[in-house]
């Protein structure tokens, strides 16, 4: 999919009649004739702006809609009239046409990389969303349980989901497969799933099996007993529910121990640690979710912008993944003249704050003609703002206090 192609299948999604049938609280909403209607506040909740939601109202009535802004106040009462669901639709129908098989995307020796993982989200202070989703920690600040299916090498959020903060990630993960076998059968038959050490379980690597998934899962020293026996280097063992697993154990550059567990039986044993090295994409996932795209700074304090806000950010997530992939071929198209020392791509933040600041009024609400012509300004800017890619750099992991990280907050203003 391209950014044209993404941005009318955006707006076909936001002006289907049936969405709103699907999303309002309640029969009477958007029947009467609004200064804002429920299309234009759809397109202006995408802006996903993070400054002041009156700031946001002033510009969008300003480039897009004319007239007097609808206040802060009246905004908020909008939203309300409608759930998460137009952002969620827009998620799911955009990951169905990606995954259609109308289009050639990355594989690893025929494989779809996905991976999943869990993380959490520090919501605002209230007493609603303490109820609905919980606290987290001796702080007692709110916090929400989030898990994530992802294309490592597509960069495609495939299924999301939000949750109460005591989340279960092996339940989450198993929903996620539910999800993958239900609605992408075929990818799912050609899908390696790659696991972090929280998730293997009898019943977890039992249901990979029996939807046919092939995967990769890191295994700790609590793991099944015997994966935890087997010897050093490349083996086979059955564990307690008569599942055979392949079993790889190979030292890290660390001098760390790195046990895998997998149902890949005929792949050759040293590719094993540069594949389970990809799973890291959706840890960078999480860091572009929470420090670049600034998820945690919520335009509500309502379990209903909570979700819409999450929504949106998925979304905006694979919208990015569009817009890399076309960035990143103007990049190279615009360095094929130049004496490079090596391959550029388009930086991610420049990406984002494109999609924030242009890519929504700019396309969303303008004419077709108009929109191709921003499209292409924000390219040719894109191409210039670039990073070169150094795959072989390592970095050792620190774990910084989440306060310490906030002040990166600043970048998202």
């Amino acid at each position: 999919m391209n950014a044209k192609k993404l941005r009318g299948r955006v707006d076909e999604i936001i002006h289907d009649p049936m969405l709103l049938e699907v999303s309002r609280q309640k029969d009477t909403a958007f029947t009467r004739k609004r200064s804002m209607g429920f299309e234009d506040a759809l397109c202006f909740q995408l802006d996903m702006g993070k400054t002041t939601i009156q700031s946001r109202l002033n510009r969008f009535y300003r480039h897009v809609k004319g007239g007097d802004p609808i206040s802060q106040p009246a905004f908020t009462k909008l939203r309300a009239q409608y759930d998460h669901t137009p952002f969620e639709v827009i998620v799911r129908t955009l990951v169905h046409d990606e995954y259609s098989g109308e289009y050639e995307l990355p594989l690893w020796r025929g494989f779809q990389l996905l991976a999943v993982d869990g993380s959490y989200l520090q919501l605002p202070t209230t007493l609603e969303l303490t109820r609905e989703f919980g606290v987290r920690g001796g702080g007692g600040r709110p916090s929400a349980g989030i898990s994530v299916l992802y294309d490592v090498l597509h960069g495609w959020v495939l299924d999301a989901c939000i949750t109460h903060t005591d989340m279960n990630e092996r339940v989450e993960c198993a929903k996620h497969i539910d999800f993958l076998a239900g609605e992408l059968p075929q990818v799912a038959q050609r899908s390696l799933l790659l696991l972090d050490r929280g998730y293997p379980s009898y019943d977890l690597l039992q249901k990979c099996n029996e939807n046919g998934l092939k995967f990769v899962c890191r295994c700790s020293a609590q793991s099944f007993k015997e994966v935890v026996e087997a010897h050093m280097g490349d083996s086979v063992v059955t564990i307690k529910n008569g599942q055979q697993l392949r079993v790889v154990k190979f030292l890290l550059n660390s001098g760390e121990l790195e046990t895998l567990a997998t149902n890949l039986f005929d792949l050759p044993e040293d590719e094993f640690p540069a594949l389970y090295t990809l799973r890291w994409g959706v840890e960078t996932l999480y860091h572009r979710l929470k420090r670049e795209v600034c998820v945690e700074k919520f335009s509500g304090k309502t379990a209903n912008s909570i979700r819409q806000d999450f929504w949106t950010s998925m979304a905006l997530l694979n919208m990015v993944a569009v817009f890399q992939k076309e960035a990143d071929e103007a990049v190279l198209e615009r360095q094929k003249a130049l004496p490079v020392k090596r391959h550029s791509r388009a930086r991610n933040s420049d990406l984002i704050i494109s999609l924030r600041d242009r890519f929504i009024f700019a396309t969303l609400c303008g004419q077709p003609e108009q929109a191709d012509l921003a499209m292409d300004g924000i390219f040719k800017e894109l191409a210039r703002a670039i990073s070169p890619v150094r795959p072989d750099r390592h970095f050792p992991r620190t774990h910084k206090p989440y306060a310490a990280a906030n002040s990166q907050l600043k970048s998202c203003l």
